[in-house]
């Protein structure tokens, strides 16, 4: 490569990079003259409850209640109703099925406990967090922690934890209603034999649920679609619309004509696709209830008031404190291989800003709004961060070792690639199958797992290529081969 060629490239990728970095980590400003204000990419994540703290709320069982509810009961027979049971009171009344007439907790309730608490453990790990905490307290009620940073232009994070804790703990039946009578209750059908799933679905701005059906489904569709859907009271002809319930509440009335597609899919719109994320959540509680069904525990409602926030598990610096050290340590591996490697240790540098930038980016665009950024994900972004220079060093330790067997700087180098390519493709394809092999594991360890494999497939980049790359381009400019690695050749004085 020429050296006036290898100049201008380097120009022209040193400006890429800059403005690339200045996008990914320059700190947040009002942009002048305007109201808005500048977020860098590092602003975007959704972090977790270790970084930024979050929300939790407990969920009671109709019939039991807090030792704190218990007390604030002010009539003594409302008193007298109730059974200690730990830091829990249990309704003793046969209704609610809880204490059976021996003073015993009730066998089927213990059974209907686990059995409720699994299903709404898999919700909250559909939701994709991270890192929430899903705890037994005193064998008949929950606790759910998850964390804060989920937001929209719309709603606050308080908002959205408020929702995702009313929906989750939703245990009732899903129903189909034409007005008041039941769809196809004299064939017998189930609901999950007429629905086959829920999804998410965007158009123009607006975020729909779409209903796909069975065949049967289908048929009831169309049949409804032109006028004449099958309903247990084949004589109700007023109502146009089809009603979905859960548990008590009716989640969509679908009309025929706006709903319903020329495939006979329905696409029922909830709300603005910047509030995609509570649409999501709608969707994983409805395909939750079509497959699990209710249960017959329910739980009694989550109030604003019962949402509480619990801070940062390192205080409310965590975060300012831990870019300042991630800026300290991005700028001694630059100075330390640039003072040690000279021109190779430049094209090091500009490998390590570009894995900054690379896995900073993918961190915010493809695992960003359905994963958070931990202190797992700075974990790994740090171990390949290091690698990534270490690799460096092996590299040039094996050029130098070249240059001082006689060799010339283009032909060292060369060398020094060629016999360090296998080492380097090795380490890469371990940490590689290693992150894959996680990625079978629960919600948090699959989150880790894809952010570690985005920092290895970046770091094998940087390393294998891209380091490569630049060091071309800079040796290419450069008037003193020797100077740029800072080699010097010894000559033996033979007499």
């Amino acid at each position: 490569m020429g050296k006036k060629k290898s100049i201008v490239l380097m120009v022209l990728l040193t400006i890429v990079i800059v403005v690339l970095c200045a996008i990914t980590v320059v700190p947040s400003f009002a942009i002048p003259g305007t109201v808005k204000i500048w977020n860098p990419v590092v602003k975007q994540y959704d972090l977790g409850a270790d970084l930024d703290g979050g929300y939790y709320a407990y969920y009671y069982p109709t019939g039991v209640i807090s030792e704190t509810e218990y007390k604030n009961l002010e009539k003594e027979e409302d008193k007298a109703s109730y059974q200690n049971h730990k830091g829990l009171y249990l309704n003793k009344d046969a209704d609610y099925g809880i204490i059976t007439e021996d003073g015993t907790v009730s066998k089927d309730f213990e059974e209907n406990f686990k059995k409720v608490t699994a299903e709404i453990t898999a919700r909250y790990a559909a939701k994709g967090y991270s890192d929430y905490r899903i705890s037994v307290v005193d064998d008949y009620a929950l606790c759910i922690q998850i964390p804060s940073s989920e937001k929209t232009e719309q709603q606050t994070a308080f908002q959205n934890a408020y929702t995702t804790f009313g929906l989750f703990a939703e245990t009732g039946a899903l129903e189909i209603k034409k007005g008041d009578a039941l769809v196809d209750e004299r064939l017998e059908y189930e609901v999950d034999e007429i629905i086959k799933e829920f999804s998410v679905y965007t158009k123009y701005e607006v975020s729909y649920i779409q209903i796909k059906f069975t065949d049967v489904g289908k048929e009831m569709i169309k049949t409804y679609k032109e006028g004449g859907a099958t309903t247990a009271d084949s004589s109700d002809t007023t109502s146009e619309t089809l009603n979905i319930l859960l548990g008590d509440e009716t989640i969509m009335e679908i009309n025929a004509d706006e709903h319903i597609t020329t495939k006979n899919v329905v696409r029922y719109p909830i709300a603005m696709e910047t509030e995609i994320g509570y649409v999501e959540t709608m969707v994983i509680l409805l395909n939750s209830v079509l497959e699990n069904g209710s249960f017959d525990i329910e739980f009694n409602s989550v109030s604003n008031s019962q949402v509480r926030s619990y801070s940062a598990v390192y205080g409310e610096n965590t975060l300012t404190l831990l870019y300042i050290a991630l800026a300290v340590i991005v700028v001694a591996l630059i100075v330390a291989s640039i003072v040690k490697m000279g021109g190779f240790g430049v094209s090091s540098a500009y490998s390590t800003v570009s894995y900054l930038i690379v896995t900073a980016m993918c961190y915010a665009f493809i695992s960003g709004g359905v994963f958070e950024v931990t202190l797992g994900s700075i974990l790994a972004f740090l171990v390949g961060l290091v690698l990534t220079n270490v690799i460096n060093f092996y590299v040039y330790g094996a050029i130098k070792k070249e240059f001082q067997l006689g060799k010339t700087v283009e032909s060292s180098v060369k060398g020094g690639y060629r016999k360090t390519i296998w080492s380097v493709v090795d380490v890469y394809a371990v940490l590689a199958l290693g992150a894959v092999a996680l990625l079978i594991g629960g919600a948090g360890l699959h989150t880790f797992a894809l952010q570690a494999l985005i920092c290895v497939v970046t770091g094998a980049f940087c390393n294998l290529l891209w380091t490569r790359v630049i060091n071309v381009m800079l040796l290419s400019a450069s008037k003193n081969k020797y100077k740029y690695f800072r080699f010097v050749r010894e000559d033996d004085d033979d007499e």
